[in-house]
């Protein structure tokens, strides 16, 4: 049965844009009641004008293109940070509590990150990247490996990370807050496919004793494309509960593409 972390809650729609499921904390959202959810249409839920907003941001969605996301939303009186992304006839929408304001300029930020990268070998530039995205994320611990988990670079306190899962190959975005957090269940259709593929998805008991073994209670897996291909994994590691903002980790997976591409034009044979 899927779970989900609690700083997050999770949505399944239909084509016809009723709620299939839902996880069991929508009731943060104001009045919402979790047990009436499923089979209730999205808009008496969320609300005409967040239902139009994210409408029009799923429109974006096309079958080459992973994911759309709107930061600091408002729904039921909560500010989020939202993902969504589209199955064959579903689309699943993950809403995050906002842990911090809009920032200023994130693209801005992209590229004097970019800009502030210098010399031409692949291993520095990853090196260089490295310390800015500890810095960015304010993670303890960051790696990058490649598409077959070997290393690439790393930055920050040397926690053990060998055996983590994630360590190796992933293709999916998957973002541990708290490895003892208590989980939350799934209400409709909890064991539907599309609900793997959510970053907020809580980790299980083999998970969470691998990540305590390592002195590691929060981790974030990012994976890095060029051309829809991917080539890397950027991995983050801490030892306390945290979680940057959906726009702070939107900047650092930007960062990690243009940084791969990079490495590649510098004969980095990926």
């Amino acid at each position: 049965m899927s779970a989900i972390q609690p700083c997050a809650l999770l949505l399944l729609v239909g084509p016809d844009w009723q709620v299939e499921a839902a996880s069991a904390n929508v009731g943060m959202l104001g009045n919402a009641r979790p047990a009436g959810v499923v089979g209730q249409p999205l808009a008496e839920l969320i609300g005409s004008k967040a239902i139009h907003s994210l409408r029009n941001r799923m429109s974006w969605l096309s079958r080459d293109e992973s994911e759309v996301q709107d930061f600091g939303v408002e729904w039921g009186g909560v500010i989020l940070d939202v993902r969504a992304t589209r199955g064959s006839d579903t689309y699943l929408i993950e809403a995050e509590l906002a842990v911090e304001p809009r920032l200023p300029d994130g693209i801005g930020m992209v590229r004097s990150m970019t800009d502030r990268l210098a010399g031409d070998d692949p291993t520095d530039l990853a090196d260089q990247a490295m310390r800015q995205l500890t810095a960015l994320t304010g993670f303890d611990r960051l790696t990058l490996t490649g598409r077959n988990g070997d290393l690439l670079a790393s930055a920050g306190r040397q926690l053990a990370a060998g055996a983590l899962p994630g360590a190796g190959e992933t293709h999916l975005q998957w973002i541990i807050a708290d490895r003892e957090a208590e989980a939350v269940p799934m209400i409709g259709q909890a064991d539907a496919a599309p609900i793997s593929r959510a970053a907020f998805l809580a980790p299980g008991e083999e998970t969470q004793e691998l990540l305590k073994e390592h002195g590691v209670c929060a981790a974030m897996t990012l994976p890095v494309h060029i051309d829809g291909e991917r080539v890397a994994t950027l991995h983050a590691l801490h030892p306390a509960p945290r979680r940057c903002s959906a726009e702070r980790r939107s900047v650092a997976h930007l960062f990690a593409e243009r940084l791969a591409a990079r490495m590649a034009r510098r004969g980095w044979a990926f």
